[in-house]
Order: C-alpha cells, then sequence, then structure tokens
C-alpha cells in the first residue's frame, strides 16, 4: 500500500509543481504577444491551475498516509515541521492565486493579472523549497 500511496504521491508532486513551471513559461510565452493578446491568452491559460489544485489534494491525501509513522517524532524534527508548514503556506497561496484567476476572467483582468505574476512566482519558490526539504528528510 505504501508504494501505491508513493506513486500517487509523486504523481500529485508532478502536477503541482508542473503546473508552476507551465504557467511560468505560458507567462514568458504570453509576455512576447501584444498586450491585449497576451491578457487573453493568459486568462485561457489559468484553466491550467485546475491541474495544480487537483496535485495538491493528492499531495495532502497520499502525504496524510506517508506521514502515519513520523507523527510519533514530529517534535524531534524541525525540517520536517517546516516543511509542513510550508504545504500549508502553498495551499493557501494556491487559494488566493485561484481566487485571483476567476476575478480576472470574471472582469478586471490586468489588475488581477498583475497580482497573478509575483505570486505565482513565490508558488514556485515554494514548491521547490518543500521538495527540496522532503529530499533532506527523508533521504
Amino acid at each position: 500500500m505504501r508504494e501505491s500511496m508513493l506513486i500517487l504521491h509523486f504523481i500529485g508532486l508532478a502536477m503541482g509543481l508542473g503546473t508552476s513551471f507551465a504557467m511560468l513559461f505560458l507567462g514568458i510565452a504570453g509576455s512576447k504577444l501584444e498586450p491585449a493578446k497576451g491578457r487573453e491568452f493568459m486568462l485561457n491559460a489559468t484553466a491550467i491551475l485546475r491541474m495544480g489544485q487537483i496535485g495538491i489534494v493528492v499531495l495532502l491525501i497520499t502525504g496524510l498516509y506517508l506521514m502515519t509513522p513520523y507523527w510519533a517524532s514530529l517534535g524531534e524534527q524541525p525540517l520536517l515541521i517546516t516543511k509542513l508548514i510550508l504545504f500549508i503556506v502553498l495551499s493557501g497561496l494556491l487559494g488566493v492565486l485561484s481566487s485571483k484567476a476567476r476575478k480576472a476572467r470574471k472582469g478586471d483582468a490586468e489588475a488581477h493579472m498583475k497580482a497573478m505574476v509575483p505570486l505565482g512566482r513565490l508558488i514556485l519558490l515554494t514548491a521547490l523549497g518543500i521538495v527540496v526539504l522532503a529530499v533532506m528528510v527523508f533521504r
């Protein structure tokens, strides 16, 4: 069962982190278009955020199962605590980003999309930090 959960966990990681990288490269591609077309392109590209949300849910479910042997010693593992806190931060940031994307599709796209750029970069850095911490904790 552990191996199945680990496989699903890595799939969730690929979906979540892949979304961040995809949005980064789509943003670069969109910036090369004229402003109106670039905004429209990025608004359409926000549909990929659903993949990141699904990946986070998969990571949460499988991560809770995979953490079973570590709950008792959690207080003795500051890197693991940091990783879990960063996961909570990442989930919150994704929620804010999804909200901004929804508002951008419904109305004032330019204002909301400007706020999405730094959020996306912060999400990517946070996700990479979580991966680094996971490697350090579970090596």
